[in-house]
Order: C-alpha cells, then sequence, then structure tokens
C-alpha cells in the first residue's frame, strides 16, 4: 500500500477513536438527562435529517471540489465545534438545546465529508489491491471503535461529558494535520455551479443506479432493514442496557466495543483468507448468519433469560458479547464486499455524487423508525420491540435473498475507475 493510503487511514483512525468516544457517551448523557426513550428517538432524528438534507448536494461538492482540501477543512471546523462544546459543557451551559443544534451541524459536515472520501480511496490505490485496501479501512474503522466505546465509558462514568467532548475534539483536529500531508490531485470541473448545473449533475448520479443491475434491488433491502434494525442499536439497545438490562455505563461500552470487534475479526478475515472468494457467497452468508443470530438476541433480551442470566452481571454480558462479536464478523462479510464491487463500477468522476446517493437512499427510513421506535419505548415493553423487529427483518431478508439481489455481483457490465 502507498504512502498517501496509510496517512488516509491514520487520520480516520484517530478522528474516529474520539467520534466512538462521543457516540458511547451521548446516548447515556440524554438517558441521565431526561430518562425518555422519545427524547432519545428525537435526538437520533435530528442527527440524520442532514443526510437527508443535503446528501446530493454533498456529492456534487464531493466531485466538484478538491476532495482532500474536504477532508482537512472540515475536520478542522467539526474539531473546532467540538471543543466549543467542550467549553460549553465546562462552564455549565449545555442545554439540551445547545446539544441537538450542535449535532444536527455536526452531522451535516459528517455528510459533506463521508461521500468525498469515500470516492477519494480507490484513487489512492491500485484497482487489484482495492478488495484489500477496503478489508484494511474497515478493520482501521472497527478498531477506533473497539478503543473508542471503552474509553467513552469509561470517561463519560469518571468524568463526564466534558472530557467526551475534548477528546473528540482534539481527535478531528490531529485527524485534520495527517490528512495534510495526503498527495492528491483532482481535476476540478471548470464550469461555474449553478443551481441548474447542480441540478443536472445530482441526476446524472441518480442516472448511474438505473445502469447497474440489481442496485436498486440492494438498495431497498437495505433501506427497509435499515428501518427495521438502526433504531434497535441506536435508540432501543441504550434504553435496554441502563434501564432493563442493568448493566453499567462501562458496561454498555464494552458491549459495543463487542460488535466492533466482530467487525474487526471479520475484515482480518476477509483481507487475508477471503478476498479472492465469489462477493456473492460471501454477502449471502453474512446475511443469513446475521439473521440468525439477531433473532438469537431477541431470545436472550427477554425477561426470563435476564433474570436467569443475572441483571446486570458479567455473565449475561459475555452472552450478549457473544452475540454481538459473531453479527459483526458477518456484518463485514456484507458491507466490505458490496462497498467495494461498488467502488470498482463507478467511475471517478461521478463517484461522490453515487456514493451520496447510495447513503442517502439506504438510510433514508432511518429517521422515522427512530422516531417511532423512540416512542414505543414509552408505551411498549423493549423486549418486543426488539422481537417484532427481528421478525419483520427476517422476512424481509429472505423474501429479497430469493429475489434479483445476486444480479448486482454477477453482472458483466463492471466499470473500471479510472485513477
Amino acid at each position: 500500500m502507498k504512502r498517501n493510503f496509510w496517512l488516509f487511514a491514520l487520520g480516520r483512525l484517530v478522528s474516529l477513536i474520539g467520534s466512538g468516544i462521543q457516540q458511547i457517551a451521548l446516548p447515556l448523557f440524554i438517558l441521565d438527562l431526561t430518562g425518555s426513550g422519545a427524547i432519545m428517538g428525537t435526538f437520533v432524528l435530528v442527527s440524520m435529517l442532514p443526510r437527508i438534507a443535503f446528501a446530493p448536494m454533498a456529492g456534487v461538492f464531493g466531485d466538484r471540489f478538491n476532495r482532500k482540501r474536504i477532508m482537512v477543512n472540515l475536520d478542522l471546523l467539526r474539531g473546532g465545534l467540538i471543543l466549543t462544546l467542550a467549553g460549553g459543557a465546562s462552564l455549565g451551559f449545555l442545554k439540551l438545546w445547545v446539544l441537538f443544534v450542535g449535532q444536527f451541524l455536526i452531522s451535516t459536515m459528517d455528510i459533506f465529508f463521508d461521500p468525498a472520501t469515500q470516492a477519494m480511496l480507490p484513487d489512492l490505490v491500485d484497482r487489484e489491491q482495492l478488495t484489500r485496501a477496503n478489508s484494511i479501512i474497515s478493520g482501521i474503522n472497527s478498531l477506533s471503535y473497539i478503543v473508542g466505546p471503552a474509553l467513552g465509558g469509561i470517561l463519560y462514568g469518571l468524568f463526564g461529558i466534558t472530557a467526551v467532548f475534548l477528546a473528540n475534539g482534539i481527535s478531528f483536529v490531529a485527524s485534520a494535520v495527517s490528512e495534510l500531508f495526503i498527495e492528491y490531485n483532482y481535476r476540478r470541473k471548470a464550469s461555474r455551479l449553478t443551481v441548474k448545473t447542480a441540478v443536472k449533475e445530482i441526476l446524472e448520479g441518480v442516472r448511474f443506479f438505473r445502469e447497474v443491475p440489481g442496485l436498486l434491488f440492494i438498495l431497498l433491502f437495505a433501506m427497509i432493514s435499515n428501518f427495521l434494525i438502526a433504531p434497535i442499536f441506536s435508540v432501543v439497545f441504550p434504553y435496554f442496557s441502563r434501564q432493563v438490562a442493568g448493566f453499567s455505563s462501562q458496561q454498555y461500552g464494552f458491549l459495543e466495543t463487542a460488535w466492533v470487534v466482530g467487525i474487526l475479526f471479520g475484515n482480518l478475515i476477509l483481507g487475508a483468507f477471503l478476498y479472492k472468494k465469489d462477493m456473492y457467497s460471501l454477502f449471502s452468508t453474512g446475511l443469513i448468519v446475521e439473521t440468525l443470530f439477531f433473532a438469537i438476541f431477541s431470545a436472550v433480551a427477554f425477561e426470563t433469560l435476564i433474570t436467569y442470566f443475572g441483571r446486570g452481571t458479567w455473565t449475561y454480558f459475555l452472552v450478549l458479547a457473544f452475540i454481538f462479536v459473531v453479527l459483526g464478523i458477518f456484518n463485514a462479510m456484507v458491507n466490505t464486499p458490496l462497498i467495494t464491487l461498488f467502488q470498482k463500477k463507478t467511475p471517478t468522476e461521478i463517484r461522490s455524487r453515487a456514493f451520496s446517493v447510495m447513503s442517502l437512499l439506504s438510510q433514508l427510513a432511518v429517521p422515522l423508525g427512530s422516531v417511532i421506535f423512540g416512542f414505543a419505548l414509552d408505551s411498549i415493553h423493549v423486549q418486543w420491540i426488539i422481537f417484532y423487529a427481528m421478525i419483520a427483518n427476517s422476512v424481509v431478508t429472505i423474501l429479497f435473498l430469493a429475489g434479483g439481489m445476486k444480479k448486482f455481483f454477477t453482472a458483466e457490465s463492471e466499470q473500471a475507475a479510472s485513477n
């Protein structure tokens, strides 16, 4: 791998450690402050709204402007904003509405950052190295979220939310410094950006999805599955962990880490041994095993088994941790082949727009799901919410695997991505 790739990877490692710290601590802080599942769901909605509102324009920016400058500037801006929140928290000014506004701004910057960086990676490595590069990046992401959640639970439990914001803000600044040394020349479009040209370029990105066999079918599956599953882990599980299972903030942080340990192992296995295997076999096997272990998680979330293993005990913790590790391993088998093939099929000049449209469509229903699941927590027993989501997701997975998802992996019309 080239020097530029490792600088890119180092920047992600540092900033994602900070993000992992904050991702674990904020749900705990909101629950400790309000005790409301509805407010937790609303917070997740605020985090997701920028993805819906700005994703198409973010793709246009990523294809028009220098992707390295987008990375560096947005890391600096996010770091400055989060350090400002740290200052507000230390002075006692961190009201709930301030946190919501701050999260909306951070999420807005995230959505402009992500398509540019995802589009940039295939330009930093040779095409034949792309599967390994994605495995390494996914492994690095996983490593950061192993360290981050563990630190997040400890920092929040011992020092409070101020220390969490401080660590995350510093991590973004350090990431920007690393990215400054990447050598990357991107040929920008010469035409002036207007509303008309922006709409035209967004539509070019949308049209690309109709040209790739099976891609829209996979995105429809991702939209429905994310609606059912993403709120379980972002809204329901923090509530379940603290209010039902009786885990401490440290135990909750370690459980979140267990999921990412699995993703790390999955990507190590994929990068070392399975990167030449048939991508659809990896994808379909991963989906089936994920569905099975989500059903097991649903079973052990019921009160009978909680009582059997012991509320808040390390025995019950280890049972859930094992389930999450396995889920993470096979999640890597689903996501990494899918992303790699998508990168290979997408020309670099429209790659940011394509990634932004893919992100928008796959996550479109998550905000609605977060609100529904959040309000449901205040009226329906949490174990039944997990159970119903599991049943619905199992049915959806079976139907789509029996449908046309294989077309995306077996189509002969792969487009070579230029460097």
